[in-house]
């Protein structure tokens, strides 16, 4: 589901400072100054006017793989042999969100392989392709038929179901979740994790039981921010990019008083 937003202020870290608060010893809480201005946005233009600001340079190419004897559509951004990020996206979007973000060109300019799945049901993708396997094997299969080795997996949402369980069982460096379905974890979680939510998310309150099962994370909070805290505006897009860059490695990204988020271990 995607929740009601209002597109104010800015969280840009070089317009507005950020304060740094521990909620525990492993996890960050990153907010601005309470700043109220401009227009609610509606579930339905959330993600227009990254869309909009979005500048196609050609450098993302959509593709199809076959997995499972089934067709599963890709966008992929970066040089092939460039470490694997891997994005699965929200149920009220697509791979093609990832793309307006910028997320994908951004790490492509610094060297990376971006890709973003269409997940079943998505684009071309087809709903068949769950067909013998799960939701779990699902990002396994894909990986694999794509030979991308060790990869970095970012999860909207929904995508959570398809990028946790590989997060927990496949050769990945780091899992960042962006309000990531996480509901029946047990058991402690070694992976590198770095949650991001919006602070207007309910599930920012219902997640917090599991976050301390992922023993190597911090969380991020996105101040006026809805679900889906990336698409609030502009500058919640370009902050969201800045904190994949430095998830990843490509950039020393966000410190808020001296503390800069968990890394992915490649």
């Amino acid at each position: 589901s995607v929740c009601d937003s209002d597109a104010r202020g800015s969280v840009s870290l070089r317009c507005q400072p950020l304060h740094h608060k521990s909620t525990s010893s492993h996890n960050l809480y990153l907010e601005k100054p309470q700043k109220k201005c401009g227009r609610s946005a509606s579930k339905t233009d959330l993600e227009a006017a990254i869309r909009a600001a979005y500048v196609d340079t050609g450098a993302v190419g959509a593709k199809v793989a076959m997995v499972g004897g089934h067709e599963v559509e890709f966008l992929e951004a970066g040089p092939a042999d460039g470490r694997a990020v891997v994005f699965c996206h929200g149920a009220a979007f697509s791979a093609h969100t990832w793309q307006f973000v910028g997320v994908l060109d951004a790490l492509a300019d610094k060297g990376f392989r971006a890709i973003a799945v269409n997940l079943p049901g998505y684009g071309r993708t087809e709903r068949a392709a769950l067909t013998g396997t799960t939701r779990d094997g699902f990002l396994g299969d894909f990986v694999a038929v794509l030979g991308l080795g060790r990869v970095a997996v970012v999860a909207a949402s929904m995508g959570g179901t398809f990028g946790l369980p590989y997060a927990l069982h496949g050769d990945v460096a780091g899992y960042l979740s962006a309000a990531g379905l996480i509901a029946g974890l047990a058991g402690g979680v070694d992976v590198p994790t770095l949650f991001v939510y919006g602070d207007e998310d309910p599930r920012l309150g219902t997640d917090a039981k599991y976050h301390a099962l992922f023993r190597n994370s911090d969380l991020v909070v996105f101040d006026n921010a809805p679900h889906p805290c990336y698409l609030r505006d502009l500058d919640a897009a370009r902050l969201f990019t800045d904190l994949v860059l430095a998830f990843v490695g490509a950039s020393d990204g966000p410190v808020v008083d001296g503390h800069p988020t968990v890394r992915a271990q490649w």
